[in-house]
């Protein structure tokens, strides 16, 4: 790989030109011309280039490369996935209309001739692709800011975590987890508005603000607070952090101002390590927050950093049984939802509907603290009736907003297998929603189908002729009847996130997803993976033409506003 640099400085453009002939290369060099003060990198071919976005700014890509075969290999939405900002200019001189828009939809910025092209075309298709770039940037940075604290918001916070925890393998960095909230806040609420309760929050968050350095600042919820402290592999993250947690814990312990007067609230402050108690995201949120819930019984500012022997005993955990219907008759249970992303557009298909539990001091309560209880109990039939009618009101504000999406995946449980009213109950949900059937897709387990196989097939019957689609999720793990396969209703295979999470690591796990996405397609049935993390996985399934995926990679579950903000800049 070589690099000719016009110049160097700082502030000076970067662009990036990926050319197999370096007379191509050379061409682009002599129409610019050494006055223009562009910093001008090259290489040959596009693995150099992605590699070199990893770790390099770059301000504009030339990509002087067949259309078709860019087309072809996806390539244009590896770079979108690498740096969704970048401008992305195709040089070919076999590009028709047909070829242009195809570009412009898998995100190239435009299409340029090479042989006829002139250094005025060339330097004004340049001024326009950096100032959309410079507007995108913008736009970006104001989609991921909180507008109470100006700090980072929920979403920003869920990237600059999954980038972290990608840089444990890359780097050997190792990473902290710390959440921070206030005692009483929902009181003070209560009791003197929520103005007040803003003004404090941004009190709050300007004190962390003037505590930290480097590290990601992020309001996650009212008044929570989540920090990412990082350091590299020479470094003592223990050390690091007990001094970061001194420093918040005197930024944090002064009296906030309310009014006229002034009011003690005292903090509550919960740390999980990565990899030391998890490298997985909804783990070292979970962790964080239950050492957060263990330092609020300790009077006055507290902290605590998660512990297995204390955090994971059940003494210290509600009893979750006797909650759960409470749960259901005060709405507490809200739905996330994990977007699916097509492979051959790169946009948004849909999303999986995930349930969540907003307990009132425990916060975001993960669904495998309380759905193996709701499945032991039979509450998961309720429950699951809910999930489908919050997704019906949902997907109406969907329609109402004007969204274009696929389809909508909620889970049914084997347990509702159980209820032989669970086809009339649905109908009655979707025509009291006025929920269009053929934008929803029930997700189905191995267990739910064997649970009684006779009225599994007249429920799905049944509700299949409605216009429902049926998808069977975590395949491969359990022992599925290709002949009951046939049988149902089902269109969709779902590969499982532990042979996904294989596929370069593992020659079996790579075998079995090749295996399932061609069994999948000889019987022209559409596949997703799930538990897509990085770019490694996402370019195999690419490969082996997977149709859809989802994952951390695009985004975790998230909440219905944020996913209509997705489904908005999709």
């Amino acid at each position: 790989m070589q690099s000719a640099q016009r110049q160097s400085s700082e502030s000076s453009i970067r662009l990036l030109i990926v050319a197999r002939d370096p007379l191509e290369r050379d061409r682009i060099g002599d129409l610019l011309g050494p006055e223009a003060g562009y910093e001008l990198l090259d290489c040959s071919a596009m693995e150099q280039a992605l590699l070199l976005l990893e770790r390099e700014r770059i301000d504009l890509l030339f990509l002087c490369l067949p259309a078709r075969e860019l087309l072809e290999s996806a390539a244009l939405l590896a770079i979108k996935r690498s740096n969704s900002c970048l401008p992305v200019i195709v040089l070919d001189d076999a590009i028709d209309d047909f070829t242009g828009r195809r570009l412009l939809s898998q995100s190239a910025s435009d299409y340029l001739p090479l042989e006829q092209l002139d250094s005025d075309t060339l330097q004004r298709a340049i001024r326009y692709a950096i100032g959309t770039k410079r507007q995108d940037e913008e736009i970006d940075q104001l989609r991921h800011a909180d507008p109470l604290t100006a700090t980072g918001n929920r979403q920003y916070f869920y990237s600059k975590l999954l980038e972290a925890l990608a840089r444990i393998d890359s780097h050997g960095h190792r990473v902290a987890l710390i959440t921070i909230d206030l005692d009483g806040f929902r009181k003070l609420n209560d009791s003197l508005g929520h103005s007040v309760g803003d003004g404090v929050v941004q009190q709050l968050s300007r004190r962390l603000q003037d505590v930290l350095h480097d590290q990601v600042l992020a309001r996650i919820g009212g008044d929570e607070f989540a920090i990412i402290h990082e350091v590299d592999a020479d470094t003592d993250l223990r050390a690091s952090t007990r001094e970061l947690l001194a420093s918040l814990m005197l930024g944090v312990s002064e009296p906030y101002r309310t009014g006229e007067r002034e009011t003690m609230l005292p903090s509550s402050i919960g740390v999980s390590f990565a990899p030391e108690h998890s490298r997985e995201f909804d783990a070292l949120i979970r962790q964080a927050s239950q050492a957060r819930q263990r330092a609020k019984q300790t009077h006055g500012c507290s902290y605590a950093i998660f512990e297995t022997s204390r955090d994971s005993d059940p003494a210290t955990h509600i009893t979750l049984e006797p909650e759960l219907w409470e749960a259901l008759r005060q709405e507490q249970f809200v739905l996330f939802y994990q977007p699916r992303i097509d492979l051959r557009t790169g946009k948004i298909i849909g999303a999986e509907a995930l349930m969540r539990w907003r307990h009132p001091e425990r916060g975001l309560v993960q669904p495998d603290e309380f759905i193996p209880v709701a499945e032991k109990t039979g509450l998961i039939v309720p429950m699951g009736y809910w999930a489908i009618h919050q997704a019906g009101q949902d997907m109406r504000r969907f329609r109402d907003a004007g969204f274009r999406y696929g389809s909508i995946g909620v889970n049914l449980s084997f347990r509702q297998f159980k209820d032989e009213f669970l086809a009339r109950t649905i109908r009655r949900i979707i025509d009291k929603n006025e929920i269009d059937p053929t934008r929803l897709e029930f997700e189905l387990t191995e267990s739910a189908l064997f649970a009684d196989e006779t009225h599994v097939q007249s429920c799905l019957k049944e509700l299949s002729e409605l216009g429902i689609d049926f998808s069977l999720d975590d395949f491969g793990t359990g022992y599925s009847s290709f002949a009951l396969l046939q049988k149902l209703p089902i269109s969709t295979l779902k590969i499982d996130k532990s042979f996904v999470g294989g596929v370069n690591s593992s020659k079996d796990d790579e075998e079995i997803v090749r295996a399932v996405i061609n069994l999948a397609h000889n019987l022209n049935k559409k596949v997703i993976a799930e538990g897509v993390e990085n770019k490694a996985q996402l370019e195999f399934l690419i490969r082996h033409e997977c149709d859809q995926v989802q994952g951390y990679f695009f985004s975790p579950p998230v909440p219905v506003e944020d996913f209509m903000r997705m489904l908005r800049n999709n």
